[in-house]
């Protein structure tokens, strides 16, 4: 497979991320966008993030990208979740303009907070033709109240920018109302759906999956591992879930 370091311009702000592609494929071929959650202060030894996974995708022949929302990681600016989703229309911008892409087979899998995301754009935006969702909130009282406290350990911690504390306690609700992914899951279908959700997800309750299913429309699939805890991207039967389904609809 080929790397690449790579970097796009959202609002302004420049976004990082690495382009993963198979080698010897001189044609187009299916992609991948990653989205990630909101960043784990704490990284175990058996924890490689997001390359792990994207090398896993880029080996069944998928171009994948993986990229740092604003706020995070290796990119500029300042943690503001609704504007994650201008993060995301900039990496399919992004992804349209390269050659290694196949712009009509193009799949956005979102874990936790990315998963919220991935939802609300796929809703509004067609370039995306499949959607997989990885330990997805669906923001009742008792996830808002876990999600405002991950935000703040994480701001305390280093691992999101900006003034956290302040943001979580005022202006967070008003960012997941306009994201509410009960309201816009619905609108994504004709085009498919998978949530993947683990048993024992030790942050988001497996309950929120079979909420998000019951507004979703089909096609759509939901998929419960057992034993699974909240980081789904470490689970080798999830992982096996989303290559599966990612084959089936992005090759068909």
């Amino acid at each position: 497979m080929r790397v690449e370091n790579i970097s796009f311009k959202s609002d302004g702000i420049n976004i990082v991320g690495k382009l993963y592609v198979p080698v010897n494929e001189p044609k187009p071929k299916p992609t991948i966008c990653v989205c990630h959650g909101i960043p784990s202060p704490v990284k175990t030894e058996e924890d490689r993030g997001y390359p792990a996974l994207a090398e896993k995708f880029v080996e069944e022949g998928f171009v994948t990208l993986i990229f740092n929302f604003r706020g995070t990681g290796f990119s500029e600016g300042k943690f503001n979740y609704f504007g994650w989703t201008q993060d995301l229309y900039s990496a399919l911008d992004f992804l349209c303009s390269r050659r290694e892409v196949d712009g009509e087979k193009l799949a956005v899998v979102g874990f936790s907070g990315g998963a919220v995301v991935s939802i609300y754009v796929a809703a509004k935006d067609k370039r995306v033709k499949a959607v997989a969702l990885g330990a997805c909130p669906a923001y009742t009282k008792e996830t808002m109240k876990e999600f405002v406290k991950v935000i703040v350990e994480s701001g305390r911690m280093g691992s999101l920018r900006g003034k956290t504390e302040t943001y979580a306690t005022k202006k967070v609700y008003e960012d997941v109302l306009k994201l509410m992914p009960t309201k816009w899951i619905g609108k994504i279908s004709p085009r498919p759906v998978l949530i993947v959700h683990g048993e024992k997800d030790e942050l988001v309750n497996v309950d929120d999956a079979f909420r998000l299913y019951s507004k979703a429309k089909e096609p759509k699939k939901i998929v419960i591992i057992p034993d699974a805890q909240h980081k789904l991207r470490l689970n080798k039967k999830a992982v096996e879930t989303f290559i599966d389904w990612l084959k089936e609809k992005l090759n068909s």
